[in-house]
């Protein structure tokens, strides 16, 4: 992978987008002394190569009504790893996955309505997935910060 390089004026668009996604052009142009034509091109650049990848809102899950955030670590068959992150990637329930080193082969976030669905997603979603060998859940009894990656 490529590395990308970002200089102060394309860290100084991401940091404000990161505190308000729907902050508009000719703000951020006046917040960081520059045209507001710079910032569009710097934004579309910024999409084009993939370190904006949308724009979306931050949802709070217990606002809106899932009142179970899980970490679940998966221990899958060497050989079915990426086939088992690649289907595990489709459910809808879960919000964040990555092939990972350490004890366990792929750790996810999932966020699920009630301890019904998680009890269905683990045993009847999971279940489906060949390669499975085990699986180690922890429940969130609380989340004190939301939030992506940080632009240094």
């Amino acid at each position: 992978m490529a590395e990308i390089r970002l200089d102060e004026l394309d860290r100084g668009i991401l940091r404000i987008l990161q505190e308000n996604g729907r902050a508009s052009y000719s703000e951020m142009a006046r917040r960081l002394r520059v045209p507001e034509s710079t910032v569009r091109l710097r934004v579309k650049k910024l999409q084009e190569i993939g370190v904006i990848r949308k724009f979306s809102a931050l949802i709070n899950p217990f606002k809106a009504g899932y009142s179970i955030v899980a970490f679940i670590a998966v221990d899958v068959e060497a050989s079915r790893i990426k086939m088992a992150a690649e289907e595990l990637s489709k459910l809808p329930e879960v919000d964040v996955l990555g092939i990972a080193t350490g004890a366990h082969d792929i750790l996810m976030q999932v966020t699920v309505r009630d301890l019904q669905e998680l009890e269905n997603f683990l045993i009847e979603k999971l279940g489906r997935i060949g390669g499975i060998r085990s699986t180690e859940t922890s429940i969130l009894m609380s989340v004190r910060k939301w939030g992506y990656a940080r632009v240094f």
